[in-house]
């Protein structure tokens, strides 16, 4: 070590800061405890320079190389790091409330160096650096004064000091040594929810309109989201805020990449995983021909065990009668169900639109199909996977034989409730009386209404009149407009047979009802309904807001087909 050299740093520094030579000293000696033996004096003194201002930069550049330490050799409550590497993800700023009554900001990004990742934190003005340009995915940054603590998941994160500061595009640092970051292409049906960061590529097959929103703060939000699919399977991509922006071009079947999204577990259902953009999220639209084909699946019982995109061969075992489903927005729209057999299981197949009409005229008991690049879907109604299609299916019919074809049940348990079967017609309804109709859901989700109720009586607690100090419970109501072809009534769901329509308790609903996830909830549960055959017993009242007869739910089941084809035997036969 250069003698000559240090008395010039030490000077420097008394200069420009009025430190005593004990005061450099002991800064010294601390500087070299935290570091752990990775520096000389003289390296200890040159960043003690660099953190309080003092420019040494012309006094030694080949010191700069030597001072910085590798990701990997941080330890906890290590300080004073000065450490180089990328970008790899930049997360979102926050604010928050200090004890003092101030404002406070917090963000984050994570560093990546050749031997691993860390999250570095930043706190109210530094945040400010999150604002330049040319801070983004990929630069190159160099941190002075930084603190090692434990995080909230007890990994490592780095702090950044009072004095402490970030370069951009330093110049004293040899670029060569850090390659710019290569971010792996991962499969759908890949992912899980142990991995942090994750970028895939696909095709755009559904989109969600953009919806504004009022935060807790006040503040106002947005969010939008879309499907992606690719040849393992599809997956829900969640944008927020300005995040939203890097989406507003994009069109059903662009193909793109998305580069640091995060995985999370659906709300509503625990087989299924979305994505969430976050400020470093890059998406990109490409002009790759991304091919969708579907592994062949042999048997229909193996489709049990498969997601994403499949092909597959068997007999129909039964067709649903084309309905007519009508949107949030009025627009009539065809529907048309059917399952497809062989002899190890049967799986149900939805068709839309112009498919629904074509298929209705084609197919029948009996007839044989081969289905290619169809997706497989969970489906939480029946608790089963399902087929749906995309715009690279297609259904041909075929000729061949299939022996001991397997019939499935997708009712639920509560298909064994005590019905009569003696169904009342839509269209003849015309008095204030007990029923029963058969039908389906006709109309998308619109609403679920939730009100405080007397627990006694369980009328709104503005109207009870129990005059008791009773508890209260939240109380859900649900409408559907159910349609047997004679006509459609308007039947609503409250409390316990809401909850058991829903498949939710109302207590989760009124800590979502004001935020987004709503809108996913009921996306969501419309999927699910509608077009499903139902029988409901209640009690037909005449309302005079809509000027006709509507139904209030007792009781409900899904048709069972089986059940329903042996009571008209019965029938028949007596």
């Amino acid at each position: 070590m250069s003698e000559m050299k240090t008395e010039v740093y030490i000077n420097k520094i008394i200069e420009n800061t009025g430190l005593t030579r004990k005061e450099i000293q002991d800064m010294v000696g601390d500087k070299k405890n935290e570091l752990k033996g990775l520096i000389s004096e003289e390296g200890a003194l040159f960043i003690i320079a660099r953190e309080l201002g003092v420019d040494v930069k012309e006094e030694n550049k080949d010191l700069i190389k030597d001072i910085e330490i590798n990701i990997s050799d941080i330890t906890p409550n290590m300080k004073n790091i000065v450490l180089v590497g990328r970008i790899k993800e930049i997360h979102r700023v926050n604010k928050f409330n200090k004890n003092d009554g101030g404002v406070g900001y917090v963000g984050s990004f994570l560093l990546h160096d050749k031997t691993g990742d860390i999250r570095i934190v930043l706190w109210d003005d530094q945040v400010s650096i999150f604002n330049n340009n040319n801070f983004e995915i990929n630069e190159l940054v160099k941190l002075f004064n930084g603190i090692a603590r434990k995080g909230r998941y007890d990994e490592l994160e780095i702090h950044v000091g009072r004095y402490g500061k970030i370069l951009l595009s330093p110049d004293d640092v040899d670029f060569k040594n850090y390659p710019k970051i290569k971010f792996k292409l991962t499969n759908i049906n890949d992912i899980n929810l142990s991995l942090n960061s994750i970028s895939i590529e696909g095709k755009i097959i559904q989109f969600t309109p953009i919806k504004e929103f009022t935060k807790k703060d006040g503040e106002p939000g947005k969010v939008g989201s879309l499907t992606l699919l690719d040849s393992t399977g599809s997956i829900r991509l969640t944008f927020w805020n300005d995040d939203v922006e890097k989406i507003e071009n994009l069109e059903i079947d662009d193909a793109i990449t998305v580069s640091n999204l995060t995985p999370r577990l659906n709300t509503y259902d625990s087989k299924s995983i979305d994505l969430y953009a976050n400020r470093s999220s890059v998406v990109k639209k490409i002009s790759k021909n991304i091919q969708i084909k579907g592994e062949l699946v042999q048997k229909i019982g193996n489709l049990q065990n498969h997601k994403g995109i499949v092909s597959f061969k068997g007999k129909v075992t039964s067709v649903d009668n084309l309905k007519i489903i009508e949107s949030k927005l009025g627009e009539k729209i065809s529907l048309l169900g059917f399952i497809v057999s062989d002899d190890t299981d049967g799986i149900r197949i939805t068709l839309w639109r112009e498919k629904a009409e074509e298929f209705s005229e084609k197919l029948s008991v009996g007839q044989g199909l081969l289905l290619k690049n169809v997706m497989v879907k969970y489906s939480n109604f029946s608790q089963r996977n399902e087929i749906s299609l995309i715009n690279e299916s297609s259904i041909e019919l075929k000729e061949f034989e299939i022996k001991n074809l397997k019939t499935i049940d997708l009712t639920n348990a509560n298909s064994r409730a005590n019905f009569s079967g003696n169904y009342n017609k839509i269209d003849s309804i015309n008095a204030s009386t007990n029923i029963e109709i058969k039908g389906f859901i006709a109309r998308d989700l619109n609403n679920i209404s939730i009100y405080e109720a007397c627990t006694k009586c369980f009328k709104k607690v503005d109207n009870c009149v129990c005059n008791t100090a009773n508890e209260t419970e939240f109380r859900m109501i649900v409408n559907l407009i159910i349609d047997d072809g004679t006509g459609s009534i308007r039947t609503t769901f409250i409390g316990d047979i809401a909850e058991k329509l829903m498949m939710v308790k109302t207590e989760k609903l009124v800590q979502i009802k004001e935020t987004p996830d709503f809108d996913k909830f009921m996306e969501k549960k419309s999927s699910e309904l509608l077009g499903k055959d139902i029988i409901i017993k209640g009690k037909s009242k005449f309302s005079d807001y809509s000027n006709s007869y509507e139904i209030m739910s007792y009781d409900f089941k899904y048709l069972n087909v089986d059940e329903e084809l042996e009571r008209e035997i019965r029938k028949i036969e007596t």
